[in-house]
């Protein structure tokens, strides 16, 4: 019996040996992980096809560019990073129809806290070709990209 109590202690402080040298990189838990605050390098945010043209969002320093197929990008109003306003209930990018000619996309940005939302609204206003950045661009509010704009909205972006 007298030997029973050192060889359990011996045992136990073996395990604990064993079970710590198996984790030798664990870092303690009340170290913070240190993530950097932006990409290096522009990176894309969102992308879709609207009106026969590729349009593309990346988040460039922490500003959002747009960027149309092969012509060079085009700084936006709204902060990165930025996504198009998607129909709700599905995954597919918001095209309202302004008239035969002209459609208008519209996308979000300058974050706020939840899934892809923000509180600046840009619309595109795209016609011939082109995709043209509005004007106007909705303040104020804070809305999420996966709930889509009503056409209202969308007309004060066309004009």
């Amino acid at each position: 019996m007298v030997l029973a109590r050192p060889l359990a202690c011996g045992l136990a402080s073996g395990l604990m040996l064993l079970l710590t040298a198996c984790e030798p990189d664990k870092q303690p838990d009340n170290q913070a992980l240190v993530l950097p605050e932006r990409f290096a390098t522009p990176h894309v945010t969102d992308q879709t096809q609207a009106a026969g043209l590729a349009l593309a969002l990346s988040d460039n320093g922490g500003g959002c560019q747009l960027q149309v197929g092969k012509m060079p990008p085009v700084w936006l109003k709204p902060m990165a990073p930025c996504y198009f306003m998607k129909s709700p209930g599905t995954a597919k990018v918001q095209v309202y129809r302004h008239d035969k000619t002209t459609a208008v996309v519209a996308l979000v940005g300058t974050p706020v806290k939840g899934n892809r939302c923000g509180q600046e609204v840009q619309g595109l206003v795209i016609k011939s070709g082109a995709a043209t950045p509005s004007a106007y661009i909705m303040q104020g509010s804070i809305h999420c990209a996966d709930q889509g704009l009503q056409n209202f909205q969308y007309e004060l972006f066309a004009q």
